[in-house]
């Protein structure tokens, strides 16, 4: 093509016809920038396209992951708050107990779950993704904002309900030290003559007073991860129903 164009101008200057080599030469010009912008606007249509694919790839991994945190965190807390009116009910109990702290070791013995609810990680794939290759640019202002905004409150909450679970630990740990509980991995098993042997030797008011500190600190914990996780669900389930009108 550009050789026969070539030889079009050629033949023009040759039979002296400077005017019309000067319109065709224009026209050519025209030509190939009409070429050249077509070219680029094909290029621009088939990168929209792309980043577009790429756009609804990435949105249906991050509804993918937020739908699975919505629903652990929707767990979390049921199981949390199931704990929390046990404890209640277990305070009211001792309350109105004509033997308290004979009510208290009986709880401790047979009915206190000794482990706690945590949630320690959330899928953060398709987020970390986004941000190594830079494809967060292929979503609005607006929606990077709230998907740092729920990575932001997922590492606070892991961050502080984890100190606050090694307090638990602690506390429960040196329980450990005096009383025999269920608990795996545990060579005083409840029921068993070694575990009757050590409760029926205690101290029913050191008992309660330790067994107390356990409640209290388990009570903390729970106030806290149900701080974090409301506010992170309610977080979660906005941040999906914007992705889901992509």
């Amino acid at each position: 093509m550009i050789k026969f164009f070539r030889q079009i101008r050629q033949r023009l200057l040759s039979e002296g016809k400077t005017t019309k080599y000067l319109k065709y030469a224009i026209g050519e010009i025209i030509l190939v920038v009409i070429g050249i912008l077509i070219a680029l606007q094909i290029n621009n249509w088939n990168e929209k396209r792309k980043n577009s694919k790429l756009k609804n790839a990435y949105t249906e991994s991050l509804i993918e992951n937020l739908v699975m945190d919505s629903i652990s965190i929707s767990s979390i807390i049921g199981k949390i708050n199931t704990d929390v009116r046990n404890i209640a009910k277990f305070e009211e109990r001792v309350s109105n107990s004509q033997n308290p702290l004979d009510t208290i070791l009986r709880i401790a013995r047979y009915e206190y779950l000794f482990t706690i609810y945590i949630n320690r990680n959330f899928l953060k794939d398709t987020y970390e993704v986004l941000n190594s290759t830079g494809h967060i640019g292929l979503f609005s202002n607006e929606l990077v904002k709230k998907l740092k905004e729920v990575n932001s409150l997922q590492e606070r909450a892991i961050l502080d309900v984890s100190e606050s679970v090694v307090s638990y630990r602690n506390v429960l740990i040196n329980y450990s030290r005096k009383y025999p509980f269920s608990f795996r991995n545990n060579l005083i098993k409840d029921n068993t003559k070694a575990a009757s042997e050590i409760w029926n030797n205690i101290s029913k008011t050191e008992h309660a007073t330790e067994f107390n500190s356990l409640i209290i600190t388990k009570g903390y914990v729970y106030r806290l991860e149900l701080l974090h996780y409301t506010k992170l669900q309610t977080k979660t389930n906005e941040l999906l129903s914007q992705l889901r009108e992509i």
